[in-house]
């Protein structure tokens, strides 16, 4: 990483393959009421005219510029990005996320606000472009969907164990390392572990707004929600810790239908459980998702709900498998990218 220039806000995008969403997520940034900023773009070497797009980008506007990422991960990119930053900050923001126009500078505030904390992050507002999207969006957003202390459904400033749209000092990568480049997911979540133990607080500001498109697709969002879970139980592993005690609710819920819904079929006992278990996650799903919407929609939300919860689970059971029971490396349909 070159030296850091004073003020300067650094933003890492990193990207690939979406060229409906990243000239508004840049346009976003270059519009903030933070001037002194520069925009690197790590770019997974897209196919689909991202990159097009942005050679115009860079056109327009001297402070963006681009990187290649040949490895087509996330990790990747944000390393690529920090390791080519100048500022005294580093902002990390999703190719599908638009920031408010005060984003950056309230975030840049909160930090310099205490010198113990070490990272930052704002409201994610979930958008969307189709009805799908929209019951994926109201079960992020949920306690439910989520879980308690998921900084997502907060709605005041909070510390919290990981932040999404983070803005770190900078001085903390060369304190503590990069991002963990074995993690497709949850490469943030690691990397705040390790910050949180070295001494450092992260806080959520309600006030710094981002939106975030939610993808319209179940099986897209299975597949992120199983690459969660199962790269969670390699965080696990290499700290020798659970981080958070949410993250093991997917996995014994999945266990408990596995071995349940089988032995139903020969014991009573074990079709009441399944079915009392069942109707009490149906009954909290309805109170507390998708109020406002009607019924199908609102049925819809809790189904989702449970398919994050199903992917989740399987994720991690996966995970145990490979990284606990068989101690091998990430499996390969783990490692690919969701777009």
């Amino acid at each position: 990483m070159t030296s850091n220039t004073a003020n300067l806000v650094s933003v890492v995008i990193p990207c690939r393959n979406e060229v409906r969403s990243i000239a508004a997520t840049v346009r976003s940034i270059l519009n903030s009421d933070y001037s002194d900023l520069e925009v690197i773009v790590v770019d997974g070497m897209s196919e689909d005219g991202t990159r097009e797009v942005l050679a115009q980008l860079t056109r327009e506007d001297s402070r963006v510029r681009t990187v290649d990422n040949p490895h087509k991960l996330t990790p990747y990119a944000f390393n690529f990005g920090i390791q080519n930053a100048h500022g005294e900050y580093i902002q990390i923001v999703g190719s599908r996320n638009v920031l408010a126009r005060d984003y950056i500078s309230t975030l840049v505030r909160g930090l310099r606000f205490d010198a113990r904390i070490g990272c930052v992050g704002g409201d994610f507002q979930h958008i969307y472009d189709s009805k799908v999207g929209r019951w994926i969006s109201q079960a992020m957003e949920s306690s439910f969907g989520m879980g308690v202390g998921n900084y997502r459904t907060y709605a005041v400033d909070a510390w919290v164990d990981t932040v999404g749209v983070p803005l770190y000092r900078a001085a903390v990568f060369k304190e503590i390392g990069l991002f963990d480049e074995n993690l497709t997911r949850n490469q943030d979540d690691d990397f705040n572990f390790r910050l949180r133990m070295a001494g450092y607080k992260i806080k959520y500001v309600h006030s710094a707004k981002v939106t975030y498109l939610v993808r319209g697709s179940i099986s897209k969002v299975f597949r992120q929600f199983s690459q969660y879970g199962y790269f969670k139980v390699f965080v696990n592993k290499k700290h020798m810790a659970l981080t958070t005690f949410r993250q093991v609710v997917p996995a014994a819920f999945l266990a408990f239908l596995v071995v349940g819904i089988p032995l139903a079929f020969f014991n009573s006992g074990v079709r009441d459980l399944l079915f009392a278990v069942g109707l009490v996650y149906f009954l909290l799903g309805w109170l507390s998702v998708g109020r406002g919407l009607g019924v199908l929609d609102r049925l819809s939300v809790v189904l989702v709900c449970l398919i994050l919860h199903l992917g989740y689970g399987f994720g991690y059971w996966s995970g145990i498998w490979d990284f606990i029971l068989r101690n091998r490396p990430p499996r390969s349909t783990f490692q690919a990218q969701t777009t």
